[in-house]
């Protein structure tokens, strides 16, 4: 019994006080016709979403295609395969996925990570700009600050105040504009095209230097007592509540897309249902169970995660009843050497921890719908 209170408080912190004032949009395909206005925050996931029409509040999306071609007047944030947005944002962009484009005027800061990233000419940031991907084009304008790491960079348009690079492949083209100064790290010089204007200082840093015995000792300990501590975690988990962390692990590969959306819901908006639940009649030791159990999530929300590509593996290879067990530490082996791999482990980390608190969420509605099912 005590296990499901915990689920439940878990749930209606987490999921259900955000409700009354977000439009939510799901299924295979979600698309908003250009003559439609979302007058809340809009969460969509589907295997395809469009949105062209205007939101009012922010965007939250996740799909194999998301593509935002409607004006936006609060932020964006947006995860899939391939990413657009195309038309005004008032407040910020945070965009990753493979492929991912921005066209249109943002208001405030952008954010963006991909294999492929391209800022398009009719981009205009109005703060600064912070890219990083395997190949970077930016072609549009940036008010103030551009930091861009990629493998190839390449820089067409303009940056009001300071430039940062870092990568291999660097270059600017003859119609750049830095208005400030010009600071790059890579091996290679910096390709320059005549006529190109850099209103300040170029200055070239020093590659960065492998790290040294000491470090890498420090580091590879931190990396073995996280795992270690996620894999004890998980594994008292599944030995005293296999149902709920069982299908945690499970829901991973069901609607990975609406997992990713209620990640977004339970990171961002699961401290203000926490404060909400405080102010309310039933008090301040719910909402601090509340607390806990959103950091709790946080923390752990590779378990369910490595669980789950850890029994997948084990299936592919010939083992039709793979140990959970088993499945969480190779799962979480995997997890955490992918996260070392630069760029790519950052998207990593942040898609396990999104697809980590969604499947708990859903977990935990799980575990009301069999508390509301019992007789009292």
């Amino acid at each position: 019994m005590t296990r499901r209170y915990i689920s439940f408080i878990c749930f209606i912190a987490l999921v259900c006080s955000p409700v009354w004032a977000t439009e939510f949009r799901t299924g295979r395909d979600v698309s908003i016709s250009s003559d439609e206005v979302i007058n809340d925050d809009l969460f969509a996931a589907a295997n395809s979403v469009l949105i062209a029409g205007r939101v009012e509040g922010d965007v939250f999306a996740a799909g194999q295609t998301v593509r935002i071609t409607g004006p936006v007047a609060g932020s964006v944030m947006a995860a899939g395969g391939y990413v657009e947005v195309a038309d005004e944002v008032s407040g910020s962009v945070r965009a990753a996925g493979r492929n991912v484009r921005l066209a249109g005027t943002v208001g405030r800061n952008g954010t963006v990570a991909g294999e492929s990233v391209v800022l398009a000419e009719t981009l205009r940031v109005g703060r600064d700009l912070h890219a990083a991907g395997n190949t970077v084009d930016l072609d549009g304008s940036v008010d103030r600050n551009a930091s861009i790491a990629a493998t190839a960079a390449t820089v067409r348009g303009m940056v009001g105040e300071k430039l940062y690079l870092e990568g291999n492949e660097l270059s600017l083209s003859p119609t750049a504009r830095v208005g400030g100064d010009l600071s790059y790290r890579s091996s290679n010089q910096l390709e320059i095209g005549e006529g190109a204007a850099i209103g300040g200082q170029t200055q070239q840093l020093a590659p960065r230097q492998p790290e040294d015995a000491a470090p890498k000792r420090v580091s590879a300990v931190r990396v073995v007592i996280l795992l270690l501590m996620a894999f004890v975690f998980g594994a008292v988990g599944l030995a005293v509540a296999p149902r709920f962390f069982g299908a945690a692990a499970d829901a991973v590969g069901h609607r990975p897309w609406r997992n990713l959306l209620l990640g977004f819901l339970t990171l961002f908006l699961g401290p203000f249902a926490v404060l909400v639940v405080c102010v309310t009649v039933v008090g301040i030791p719910v909402g601090v169970l509340g607390l806990i159990a959103w950091l709790v999530a946080l923390a752990f929300a590779g378990v369910p995660v490595g669980t789950f590509l850890g029994r997948r593996l084990l299936q592919l290879v010939g083992n039709a009843k793979p140990s959970a067990y088993l499945g969480l530490l190779i799962g979480l082996v995997i997890l955490a050497l992918v996260a070392l791999v630069p760029i790519i482990g950052v998207i990593v980390k942040a898609a396990t921890i999104l697809l980590g608190l969604g499947v708990y969420a859903r977990a935990a509605k799980g575990v009301l719908a069999e508390m509301r099912a019992q007789p009292a």
